[in-house]
C-alpha cells in the first residue's frame, strides 16, 4: 500500500499504516515528516501553482518599490509604473 499525498494522516495513523508499522521510531518520525512536507507541497501546487501550470500569469501593475519602501524614481522624479 502507497502512502496516499491527498489525504491527511495523523501522527497514530501514519506509524500505524502497513509500510510504516515495520520501522524503526526514528525512521518512522522521519518519513511522517517528509510526508507533512509533500503533503504541503501537493497543497501548495493546486491552490497557487495553478495559474503557472494551466499557462495563465497574472499581470503585475503598480509603482516599483525599494526594499525601504520609497518609490523608485526615473531621471525626471516620476514614479516608474508597471
Amino acid at each position: 500500500m502507497k502512502i496516499d499525498p491527498n489525504i491527511e494522516y495523523s501522527w497514530h495513523q501514519f506509524k500505524t499504516l502497513p509500510e510504516v508499522r515495520r520501522l524503526n521510531e526514528s525512521e518512522q518520525q522521519r518519513r511522517y515528516h517528509f510526508y507533512l512536507e509533500s503533503l504541503s507541497n501537493e497543497r501548495y501546487r493546486q491552490t497557487k501553482g495553478r495559474e503557472f501550470e494551466e499557462g495563465v500569469i497574472l499581470p503585475l501593475s503598480g509603482f516599483l518599490l525599494q526594499e525601504n519602501d520609497d518609490y523608485i524614481l526615473q531621471e525626471d522624479n516620476s514614479r516608474i509604473y508597471l
